[in-house]
């Protein structure tokens, strides 16, 4: 709204038609349209000072900006904030060796709660725009067969209670294998 109404304004001072606008919406006009949720599943070891946390999804699918341009993005830990906290690295569950967040891994590492096996860890991913599916594919088959996230709409109502509804489900292997005509 901020970038259409700037736009009639000058047309209007300069006293000219304002213009039909095209666009693709891309993050810099809606960046904060988007985000990400991830459970860390397990962590590994690496080697002497290398702790990963490996994500329940892979970021080439769901967050292709990350690996592809070294886009950051504002990621917060969503639970277990009073703990204590350690340096790590975050990992997608793809065999590909591209497959993590941050593409100079060994200088940027996250300060996230320490990982128990015990207790969940949720991470967010925030201001990722609104086509992080586009790019890596809705639905249909995704690199190492990582299935296609739910998707969870989040409005505001006009009284301005939060409201979310539910835009489409985890693809479950057996839409994947219907797909791969199986």
């Amino acid at each position: 709204n901020e970038i259409v109404n700037q736009i009639k304004q000058v047309c209007d001072e300069a006293d000219v038609d304002v213009p039909h606008i095209f666009t693709e919406f891309g993050s810099f006009t809606v960046g904060e349209s988007g985000g990400a949720i991830y459970k860390v599943l397990y962590q590994k070891q690496q080697n002497d000072r290398e702790k990963w946390n490996m994500i329940n999804s892979s970021f080439i699918t769901t967050l292709p900006d990350s690996w592809a341009i070294s886009k950051r993005f504002i990621m917060l830990a969503l639970n277990r904030w009073n703990e204590e906290y350690e340096r790590v690295l975050l990992g997608g569950l793809t065999c590909d060796s591209d497959d993590y967040y941050n593409s100079e891994q060994n200088v940027n590492a996250i300060y996230l709660p320490k990982y128990h096996k015990d207790k969940p860890l949720y991470i967010g991913f925030f201001n990722t725009g609104a086509y992080q599916e586009s790019i890596g594919g809705y639905g249909g088959i995704q690199h190492c067969l990582i299935p296609a996230p739910k998707h969870i709409l989040i409005d505001r109502d006009v009284n301005g209670a939060i409201q979310t509804r539910v835009f489409k489900e985890q693809q479950s292997s057996e839409q994947m294998l219907d797909i791969l005509g199986y």
